[in-house]
């Protein structure tokens, strides 16, 4: 039994390792490259007003700019700030907390449109796109707030070297890679063995099914607030695979047992109850590795905690209609 968790959980951590360290790998090699370069000065005019407006870095603001196509990527971006010392901790924080809505724009067209939307019909796959989004939102513009009241004593943000006009690009472009190289495989040296270690851990924890006790108190908590028995079975199944709860709720839907207000907070109901093991999951492994335990595990824990007010409002919201 020991055996097999340790075999299963290996497979699992170096399957995502695999999968996610090209993605980070790529982001900071670029970032240097286009940075040793001067090609970060043609992207002024992008991310200077969101700097502005934000009260961050150059180099975070593009971090926020790339989450729309990799969120990887751009959490990538951060750490060459944060060793460079362009970047404070609390920034990076911030940072992660504004990239939520580029981060659910780049899930839009690869997940919304094409598989929630077709499932559970345009009329409630749409209203329930658009309460994520909007949750996406807020959550961007609670971190712009963070942002504005963390920095607001640093008047003279520290800009990327690429993005300051004065210096001149570098010329010899092998120059330039070899120094970009050397970072990255300086970053991923720290970066992956963590990874491994925490991914291997969290999923000793979810054969160990330590997380199962989430599931248990569904049913209490939609019997207390009258809801439909099938709102229970959604949550409980979105729990386990997002994909399954919510091709289960096009189904229940589709025939009739469950209304649309019913699904909204069911999804919604299943992501509350989750988020804490899809965070320990999901973000916790990859915040650490990226940029520590004690600042990985601070930028989940705000994430986790802002991404939960705003779903327990909207459920809120959803049962007072």
């Amino acid at each position: 039994m020991i055996v097999q968790i340790i075999h299963t959980s290996l497979l699992y951590a170096a399957y995502y390792v695999a999968k996610i360290v090209p993605i980070i790998a790529l982001g900071i090699f670029v970032t240097s490259f286009a940075v040793n370069l001067g090609l970060m000065r043609k992207l002024d005019r992008l991310i200077k007003p969101l700097s502005c407006k934000a009260n961050i870095s150059a180099v975070s603001a593009l971090s926020v700019v790339t989450c729309m196509f990799s969120t990887t990527a751009g959490y990538s971006m951060l750490v060459n700030g944060l060793n460079e010392k362009i970047i404070s901790e609390r920034e990076v924080i911030a940072t992660t907390v504004i990239s939520s809505f580029p981060s659910i724009l780049s899930h839009l067209f690869t997940f919304f449109v094409p598989v929630v939307i077709p499932i559970l019909g345009l009329a409630t796959g749409s209203i329930y796109v658009c309460l994520v989004g909007l949750a996406a939102f807020l959550k961007s513009c609670i971190g712009i707030i963070l942002a504005r009241l963390w920095l607001k004593r640093t008047p003279s943000k520290p800009q990327l070297p690429g993005l300051d006009p004065a210096p001149a690009p570098v010329g010899d472009k092998n120059k330039a890679l070899n120094k970009s190289a050397k970072s990255t495989y300086k970053l991923l040296k720290r970066i992956v063995p963590t990874m491994l270690i925490t991914l291997f851990l969290v999923s000793v924890a979810l054969e160990q099914n330590l997380f199962e006790s989430f599931s248990a108190i569904l049913e209490p908590v939609t019997g207390i607030l009258g809801l439909e028995s099938e709102v229970a079975l959604i949550s409980a199944t979105e729990i386990v695979n997002s994909y399954a709860g919510i091709i289960l709720a096009g189904s229940l839907l589709g025939e009739g047992l469950i209304s649309t207000k019913g699904v909204l907070i069911a999804l919604l109901l299943g992501t509350v109850v989750s988020f804490s093991a899809r965070f320990v999951k999901h973000s916790l492994p990859l915040h650490i590795s990226l940029f520590g335990p004690k600042l990985g595990g601070k930028t989940v824990a705000v994430n986790a905690a802002t991404t939960l007010a705003i779903d327990v409002l909207f459920i809120v919201i959803l049962l007072i209609i």
